[in-house]
């Protein structure tokens, strides 16, 4: 099974066509990130693409902002599939499940966390050596911490321990566990897209 990651920076910006972008990658599942378009922005060429199967989450409170999708191949339907980390946004019989402890978190974070469209989850059953195997797919856009706004830091830091507690849930449950997407954390200064910005003293990393 091959896989692709990639912060497209806004799903419209396919010009030729979502189909022939999604083509040339070649990959069974295809995970974007910063889609930056709402439910109502969205339309059926983006959405319903020949040959695939699609999975969104959109920011529910900022327009053109944030938002994630998830693109399968038809041979690689998922067996489930849900958006968000919380279990909050789910309310269909094909969830994936597996929520994990959440009382370190209150009512009002959880639907904060969920609320600007960072995750879309999808299960695949797939066969290993001898019998078959489920493998968990968790397509993330974590949030950056933004210097002036110190909030935005502990929002990204208590992202990061949801998105840890879904994984280690479903690795409990059984399942193989694969965490993809922007991450928003930079190993090194190779790794940034602006290394000068993590050098500045008067700006906190984004990592």
């Amino acid at each position: 099974m091959k896989l692709v990651t990639w912060n497209i920076n806004g799903i419209r910006t396919f010009k030729s066509g979502i189909k022939m972008a999604l083509d040339s990658l070649d990959a069974d599942i295809i995970c974007v990130q910063e889609t930056k378009v709402t439910r109502d922005l969205l339309d059926e060429r983006t959405a319903i693409v020949d040959g695939y199967n699609s999975y969104f989450s959109y920011s529910r409170g900022r327009s053109g902002y944030s938002g994630v999708a998830t693109y399968c191949r038809d041979s690689a339907t998922p067996s489930a599939a849900e958006e968000g980390l919380t279990g909050l946004l789910t309310n269909h019989e094909g969830a994936v499940g597996c929520y994990g402890d959440h009382r370190d978190f209150s009512s009002e974070e959880l639907q904060l966390l969920d609320n600007e469209g960072r995750a879309v989850i999808t299960q695949h059953k797939i066969m290993g050596q001898d019998t078959e195997q489920t493998v968990t797919v968790i397509n993330v856009y974590c949030p950056r911490a933004d210097p002036d706004k110190p909030e935005r830091k502990q929002f990204k830091l208590q992202f990061y321990k949801l998105l840890q507690c879904r994984a280690e849930a479903l690795l409990k449950g059984g399942s193989h566990v694969i965490v993809l997407g922007d991450v928003n954390t930079s190993h090194q200064q190779i790794d940034h897209c602006d290394p000068r910005d993590i050098m500045n003293p008067n700006h906190s990393p984004s990592f």
